[in-house]
């Protein structure tokens, strides 16, 4: 896309984005990490590789304040100024997640419905702008590019801990942030926090999944105020935003002052993280945990609370395609990767979840299934771009077999299985190893 067809506030991000990436470049090398050894193919799990009424939530002026813990701010070589207010979050109890793990009961298998998500009926919907918008030429070269062969387990949930880094069946680490961490006052980031969750597992000679979100649910993650993971200043720039019946603040994604605030956070992170060796892959964020629905919590009154700010399919639809051409204009050698959930509450017809999942792989995108279920099969297009499998949940809530849930995942012969760090223990070694083990394959 010609950078003259972009909305001032975007060049203007940009171009930010442009500058302080070749500070990036010239002021640090990036750290190289070996490439993932090829280890002989083993037996694989029943050889599935072969094949492949809560009160409604009020409407909010504004945001409650998330204020970080205070502590000396870390030096940084990237974008941005660091913040006074970047500080580090008391380490946890060795064995003991910092926060709740961040699980996703809210998204259900696919129906069959939804299995023919990809039919060319449903790809239909997509308008002739849309799929002008979405032709390969506009992909990062990087989803393109990439590999697919399966690259080992990552560690998921349970804070950005790094108790697993020297667990020799795990490969890396998806670290999950909030956008109000990471740039608590305007033009100043906290790219220590990343930095030093990522330390130990660059250490141990392993990789991480990047994930940005603008909100989530209030129990995800208290150590890092989940609740509000839109920055307070943000709003009082007078961007409004939904409560929800737990007490999370979501915003008004589609208003012109988020999206322009959120592109220029995004120039000052791809600056800081595209093409580093130890990032796998950065999650495309677009609603609530990143995923691209505005909201999954189940309130029957969620339709009405959002359209009381105004939402409509159409404009979240507008919203979404410029976000992941936000990202794809800003990160160009570390693979994008979308993570598909109904993404519509609208009901409107011709907006379902196919519209998005057909609009990311005609640009080359990498998908995620944040909700990998025994006995279902993702169809066309998933796997026509690489695919990250991550579980619906711990195996302690769902009350699924790891066993099952690790064959479900490898079926999808994915790129990584991202794992709840609960379910990584002794107990499971056995089976964890004998997936781990056919990393190097085509899973």
């Amino acid at each position: 896309m010609e950078s003259s067809h972009l909305p001032p506030a975007f060049r203007r991000a940009v171009t930010y984005g442009a500058g302080a990436l070749a500070a990036v470049l010239t002021g640090a090398a990036l750290c190289a990490l070996p490439a993932p050894s090829a280890t002989p193919r083993t037996a694989r799990i029943a050889d599935t590789a072969a094949s492949s009424s809560p009160a409604t939530g009020s409407v909010t002026p504004s945001a409650a304040s998330s204020t970080p813990s205070s502590g000396p701010a870390t030096p940084s070589s990237g974008s941005g100024t660091a913040s006074a207010a970047c500080g580090t979050s008391p380490a946890p109890t060795a064995g003991t997640p910092s926060a709740s793990p961040l699980t996703s009961p809210d998204i259900e298998p696919a129906a069959p419905s939804d299995a023919a998500s990809a039919t060319p009926a449903d790809a239909a919907s997509t308008t002739p702008s849309d799929a002008a918008s979405a032709t390969p030429s506009d992909a990062a070269s990087a989803t393109t590019s990439a590999a697919s062969a399966f690259h080992g387990i990552y560690a998921f949930s349970g804070g950005n801990t790094s108790d697993l880094a020297t667990d020799p069946d795990v490969a890396g680490r998806s670290l999950v942030y909030y956008w109000a961490q990471l740039e608590p006052r305007q033009g100043q980031y906290c790219w220590n926090l990343i930095d030093q969750d990522m330390r130990p597992w660059v250490t141990a000679g392993k990789k991480v999944v990047l994930r940005v979100s603008a909100a989530g649910w209030a129990k995800w993650d208290t150590a890092a105020d989940s609740a509000h993971g839109t920055p307070a200043w943000v709003y009082a720039q007078g961007v409004r935003s939904v409560t929800e019946q737990d007490g999370a603040v979501m915003p008004e994604y589609w208003s012109q002052t988020f999206e322009s605030d959120l592109d220029t956070f995004l120039a000052a992170f791809a600056a800081r993280y595209d093409g580093d060796a130890a990032v796998s892959a950065v999650d495309i964020s677009i609603g609530v945990g990143g995923e691209s629905k505005a909201d999954s919590e189940k309130n029957p009154g969620l339709l009405p609370l959002w359209q009381s700010i105004g939402y409509t399919d159409e404009l979240w639809w507008g919203y979404a395609q410029h976000t992941i051409t936000t990202y794809t204009s800003l990160f160009h050698r570390t693979p994008l990767a979308l993570m598909p959930d109904k993404t519509f509450i609208g009901g409107t017809d011709g907006y379902d979840e196919s519209k998005i999942v057909n609009y990311a792989v005609a640009k080359g995108i990498w998908l995620q299934d944040n909700g990998v279920v025994p006995g279902r099969t993702l169809s066309a297009p998933w796997g026509r771009t690489p695919v990250i499998a991550e579980m619906r949940g711990a195996t302690g809530d769902t009350g699924d077999n790891l066993a099952d849930d690790l064959e479900a995942a490898v079926a999808e012969h994915p790129v990584f299985i991202l794992v709840f760090t609960s379910d990584i223990t002794d107990a499971d070694r056995a089976v964890l190893h004998q997936v781990a083990a056919t990393a190097g394959t085509g899973g």
